[in-house]
């Protein structure tokens, strides 16, 4: 790093250690939000370090406050999540509203409809976590399907495991589309507001990320104009591919920021520990774990600054390589901390819940190699 982005990459850290640390104390160890006054008055001081909408696309409509390399912005990401929320919600979103990617490469008329709210945090979005929003992943888990209606579309099933729909305005919902009754031609995006008639939260989905309010929906006969389709009819899983694929980057730097400080942890636990009447850090084995936990943190780190400027190549490279790192060294500090380890005092148990959770939703590491390897050879020439 430069000295100037070393002075920044600081600042942000010394505001996760020393301002969201210092509020996560006074809250239950599951917590998913700040309280709305915490939230306001640390999101002035955020605004003070000039870094909101660090994840957006640099050629956005509404631009970053500071122009910076997407390489420079991944480095500060990775300080974002080393609090105890902080494998899936990163700083609280304070830095970011991090609306849908698929917003951004909307029409006009949908980014002043759904996106300029998100980021002007004025409305909020519910998230499918197992949405097909990339073209490898499968799509025959798609419960939702879509009748062509003289107004528009008309919308009917169920949507498990939906993230953050308790207040949400709206969301993006895939579905099975039908131009012609009983005939699916494909699976299309669109923005479903939670106002319609028709819009149903039905009931609470707990997982083993307690942290996290997840349900099912159910649309019951929701009518939707045809300006709520995101991109083109039948190319949901692909559409804005690139955008997502650039996000997913992000979400790379902050699994790394929850390995680093999972390792600054144990640096210093093993120092603290003792066992057979000396620290731990004399004894072989302590000594080799953060060897091996700070190997890994280095090479995700490498690789998803290398990422940065190779999305296509090394994009889900970084993101199934940095899940299976946190995840390691997330369990390594667990077993250097002891029955400390799995106390809800540390943010431990919760990180690795929720890496757990990261690994099974979305595709998990698994699906993003076997992604990779259809890209691979896909792209061979013989």
């Amino acid at each position: 790093m430069n000295e100037a982005l070393d002075l920044f990459v600081q600042a942000v850290r010394r505001f996760v250690r020393n301002e969201i640390w210092l509020q996560e104390r006074r809250l239950e160890p599951n917590a998913h939000r700040l309280p709305d006054d915490v939230f306001t008055a640390l999101l002035d001081r955020a605004a003070k370090l000039g870094i909101d909408h660090l994840m957006a696309p640099r050629d956005a409509s509404t631009d970053p406050q500071v122009d910076l390399p997407d390489a420079d912005r991944l480095r500060i990401a990775e300080e974002l999540s080393q609090h105890r929320a902080g494998a899936l919600n990163p700083a609280y979103g304070l830095f970011d509203p991090d609306p849908p990617q698929q917003l951004y490469a909307g029409s006009d008329e949908q980014r002043e409809r759904f996106l300029e709210p998100l980021l002007r945090r004025e409305a909020a979005c519910f998230r499918g976590l197992d949405d097909p929003d990339l073209s490898f992943l499968p799509t025959d888990g798609v419960r939702i399907r879509a009748r062509k209606h003289p107004l528009g579309w008309m919308l009917d099933g169920t949507k498990l495991f939906v993230a953050d729909a308790v207040n949400a305005d709206f969301g993006i919902v895939y579905c099975n589309t039908e131009t012609a009754p009983g005939e699916r031609t494909g699976i299309s995006a669109i923005v479903v507001e939670t106002d319609r008639v028709g819009f149903q939260r039905w009931r609470s989905w707990p997982t083993i990320a307690a942290g996290r309010d997840t349900m099912e929906l159910n649309l019951s006969a929701v009518k939707l104009p045809e300006s709520n389709m995101i991109g083109e009819i039948d190319a949901g899983p692909s559409f804005a591919n690139s955008l997502v694929l650039r996000r997913r980057t992000f979400t790379s730097a902050h699994l790394t920021g929850i390995a680093s400080a999972a390792q600054d942890m144990c640096r210093g636990v093993v120092w603290s520990r003792r066992e057979h009447g000396a620290p731990l850090a004399q004894g072989e084995w302590a000594r080799l774990a953060l060897a091996d936990n700070e190997i890994t943190v280095s090479a995700s780190r490498t690789l998803y600054l290398s990422a940065a400027d190779r999305i296509e190549e090394l994009g889900l490279a970084s993101l199934a390589f940095a899940l299976d790192a946190a995840c390691s060294v997330v369990e390594r500090a667990m077993d250097l901390h002891g029955p400390a380890g799995g106390s809800a005092d540390l943010p431990l148990e919760r990180w690795l819940r929720e890496l757990r959770w990261m690994s099974l939703s979305g595709g998990g590491a698994v699906q993003h190699r076997m992604g990779l390897a259809q890209r691979l050879t896909s792209t061979f020439k013989k």
